[in-house]
């Protein structure tokens, strides 16, 4: 046992171990072999999902800067990026143009249409509906259709109803009378009486004084008649569709023009 011992105390001096203690090495390094050898296939297996993250985490990162950079990117920078202009507001464009904006207030500036017109009227190139004679033409007609359907109650065309609404506001008076507030001459007005006359309207008598001058004189019939056409003055002033006041003021106006064309027509 000694010897035994002894021989082991060399072994060790000299720097060899016993069997058993070399056995003992062997099998703590392959334990930590396995153990270092776990670790790495645990770090193997965890370096994939990190980098997955750290990818994922790096992808984010890089949209947030690329919005941060649009966002800060200059309206002009974008214009040249994408080609396309951007919305201006028409107020910012009137603002901003002056031109634009006087060429807009002239637009609606009546005196500048005066002046239009004004011009027009010199260089004879008035368009058909800014013509005053068309104008009252095309009034004319349209007040003749209204009356239309008025007169076809009574039976008299509107030029008939014209002389009677004379005779119901004088009665017996001479043709030359009614010619003179018709503004007619007699050609004209001969054959309308004489169908007035006819209907049983009227009466035409030679005046026992100048038997040149022919009296005309409603017949009973001819009166009545007036009651029947009571109601063609509110039907007219409702077709119009304007105020008591600016018909009576229309009304001037055209009697006015009337007289001044007549006049003009005379020199």
């Amino acid at each position: 046992m000694s010897e035994t011992t002894n021989q082991m105390s060399l072994l060790d001096a000299i720097g060899f171990s016993a069997p058993e203690a070399t056995e003992k090495q062997k099998k703590d390094k392959s334990a930590k072999a396995e153990k270092s050898e776990k670790k790495q296939r645990k770090k193997a297996a965890a370096k994939p999902e990190a980098e997955a993250a750290s990818g994922a985490e790096s992808n984010d990162t890089r949209e947030a800067e690329i919005d941060v950079a649009v966002a800060e990117t200059p309206v002009s920078q974008e214009i040249a990026d994408t080609g396309e202009t951007p919305d201006v507001s028409a107020e910012t464009q009137a603002g901003e143009d002056p031109g634009t904006e006087q060429a807009a207030s002239a637009a609606n500036d009546p005196a500048s249409d005066q002046d239009d017109d004004s011009q027009k009227i010199h260089d004879g190139s008035l368009p058909l509906d800014r013509h005053l004679c068309f104008a009252l033409y095309s009034a004319n007609h349209a007040m003749h259709g209204v009356y239309k359907a008025l007169l076809k109650e009574v039976g008299l065309t509107y030029p008939q109803f014209l002389a009677m609404t004379v005779l119901w506001e004088t009665n017996n008076v001479p043709v030359g009378a009614i010619t003179s507030k018709l503004q007619l001459d007699t050609n004209t007005l001969t054959p309308l009486l004489k169908r007035l006359e006819a209907m049983g309207l009227v009466t035409r008598t030679r005046n026992i004084k100048d038997e040149r001058q022919v009296i005309l004189k409603l017949t009973r019939k001819g009166r009545a008649l007036q009651k029947k056409t009571e109601h063609f003055s509110t039907c007219i002033m409702s077709s119009t569709g304007l105020k008591l006041e600016e018909v009576i003021d229309l009304q001037a106006k055209v009697m006015t023009l009337r007289d001044n064309l007549r006049k003009a027509g005379l020199e």
